[in-house]
């Protein structure tokens, strides 16, 4: 491009920002064409126009992305709902003991026969031996401490020997584990419902959880029966159950419960403790802690715990479902059941079977403390037991700047979100000091009345902490028109910048400057053209009367004629 093109070019855009900054309506532009005293002025004005134009366009940038991530408010509704309305949550009381002494060395003797009839001294010398060998059965609670070798010979001797009892089938770990721990009426030995007291054995059941067996309150699966000693309780209980309903936020209407332990009788724990552990999970959930995203609530011995229970109800209007699941971060109810290809969805429920596959992908098995039969899994057996726990080591492995670095390991489940209704709870601790009691001075009131603390026991109460519970409504109340208001409002508010502004700025760019182009460009051939026809040889026009005859000129101009004498 030569000098002429681009002072030809430069004369364009000149012009072009000339007219632009005179017709457009966008506030302080015509102050460029003005004079200033001071040399400088515009040089500020620009910078503080552009800091402007800058900073209104970030705020718009950032309020479209926030709208595209989240289209949807949150508005907390005047509705508040009664506690009677309001499901109370599942409820797991575990021991610090997993196992019972007593009842470890009964089937430790029954496990050193078996060894005796297939080989004698594979395993164990005596029942004694056995008692600590069997102990490898509690690899499965999967303590994320907890590291087996493959190389480990006892496991396979283990697996023979439980193989031969059962006449070469799988033998079945989770029966075994729920049979070695305590009962319920071991662990639980009174109970006060709504002020009356109750047969503990028809309000909580010993049911095989992810990290042991536990005693259940208000459990109600029903979609859930693999168990035939579920679906006995159930049906014997079920009137008992059905009467469980909190009318009342007072600790009159609550659920009371005496714990204790006997420490003779511990045989394995995961901590050197006596504490109890109480569980919290949605009633309809399947049973198991490694998914719980409630919480649980340690409890230790000679005190008195309350808990209230505060729900919170979260509803989501129809109009949500024109987004999709991972914009609104939630699933209907049917979404979520196509989602998962079960009858029911909950949160924890997609986390469990997403970590079950994830394990069953790591090691071609599930854990038998788990739920093998929700995706068809086989279980794993002690030979398998190496992988599991290296399964979980991984699984909960983590980095101190995974907020920064996100990962991205399948077993995230980040197709599992909540639910758009439901419930959630929020969960209180009170925890209050209990005096120790003698056999010969026992408590003398209350549920503790005639026991004595010479084996550790605590008070547990549960309750609703507040009469009534707030609804929290979902809706969709900002659309397109109401983000498009907030754009014209941010840009008029800084300088009365409009839709028909980015018009007109797109006028100039496009149209008008073709225009002021394509006609410079004609006036700037025109001229080419005029300069080449006068860099060539003159040419002149005849004049008329050199065109008439010779007669003609000498009657028209007879004194010109000059007449020489010839020579001869």
């Amino acid at each position: 491009m030569t000098k002429t093109e681009i002072r030809w070019l430069r004369k364009i855009y000149n012009k072009l920002a000339r007219e632009f900054l005179m017709e457009s309506g966008v506030h302080g532009l015509k102050i460029f064409l003005s004079t200033s005293p001071v040399h400088c002025a515009k040089y500020l004005w620009f910078i503080f126009l552009t800091s402007i134009i800058v900073v209104t366009h970030v705020i718009i940038v950032n309020l479209y992305l926030k709208y595209l991530d989240q289209p949807t408010e949150v508005r907390l509704s005047t509705k508040l709902v009664h506690v009677a309305n309001s499901p109370f949550p599942a409820v797991a009381i575990c021991s610090a003991n997993k196992i019972s002494r007593q009842k470890l060395m009964r089937y430790a003797a029954t496990v050193y026969e078996a060894q005796q009839k297939l080989q004698p001294g594979l395993l164990a010398n005596n029942v004694n031996e056995m008692a600590e060998h069997i102990k490898l059965l509690t690899g499965f609670f999967l303590y994320p401490s907890d590291i087996y070798s493959d190389e480990d010979v006892r496991l396979s001797q283990l697996h023979n020997i439980l193989t031969s009892m059962y006449n070469g089938s799988d033998y079945p770990t989770r029966e075994i584990l729920f049979s070695l721990a305590p009962d319920c009426e071991e662990l639980i030995i009174r109970g006060l419902v709504f002020g009356k007291f109750v047969n503990v054995t028809r309000y909580f059941e010993k049911r095989t959880i992810s990290v042991g067996a536990c005693c259940l309150f208000n459990y109600q699966r029903d979609t859930y029966s693999t168990n035939s000693t579920r679906a006995t309780f159930v049906k014997e209980n079920v009137r008992n159950l059905e009467n469980v309903t909190f009318e009342s936020n007072s600790i009159l209407n609550s659920i009371q419960f005496v714990l204790q332990s006997d420490p003779s009788d511990f045989a394995h724990t995961e901590f050197a403790s006596y504490a109890f552990r109480v569980y919290l999970f949605p009633r309809r959930d399947y049973p198991t802690i490694m998914t719980s995203a409630m919480g649980q609530i340690l409890i230790n011995t000679r005190s008195i715990v309350e808990i209230p229970v505060q729900p919170t109800f979260y509803e989501a209007t129809r109009s949500i479902r024109d987004f999709s699941p991972a914009v609104r971060e939630c699933y209907f109810k049917d979404e979520g059941r196509r989602a998962l290809n079960k009858t029911y969805y909950s949160l924890n429920e997609c986390l469990l079977i997403c970590r079950m596959q994830s394990m069953q992908r790591y090691c071609g098995c599930v854990s038998p403390l788990l739920a093998p039969p929700l995706i068809n899994a086989s279980i794993c057996t002690l030979i398998q037991l190496p992988c599991l726990t290296h399964w979980m080591r991984v699984f909960n492995q983590w980095t101190y700047f995974e907020y920064v670095e996100q990962t991205h390991a399948p077993d995230k489940c980040q197709q599992c979100i909540p639910t758009c209704s439901g419930v959630d709870y929020t969960f209180y601790s009170n925890t209050l000091p209990l005096r120790g009691a003698t056999a010969d001075n026992p408590y003398s009131y209350g549920l503790l009345k005639d026991l004595n603390s010479v084996k550790p026991l605590a008070l547990v109460k549960l309750y609703f902490k507040q009469r009534y519970a707030e609804s929290t409504n979902v809706d969709v109340v900002g659309d397109w028109v109401n983000l498009l208001s907030r754009f014209g409002g941010i840009l008029s508010l800084f300088y009365g910048f409009s839709i028909l502004s980015y018009v007109e700025v797109f006028y100039f760019l496009s149209g008008k400057w073709f225009v002021l182009f394509y006609k410079s460009r004609q006036r700037r051939d025109i001229g080419k053209k005029k300069n080449q026809l006068s860099d060539k040889q003159p040419i002149y026009s005849l004049y008329w009367r050199e065109l008439q005859p010779t007669s003609a000129k000498f009657k028209t101009y007879p004194n010109n004629i000059v007449w020489q004498k010839r020579p001869w």
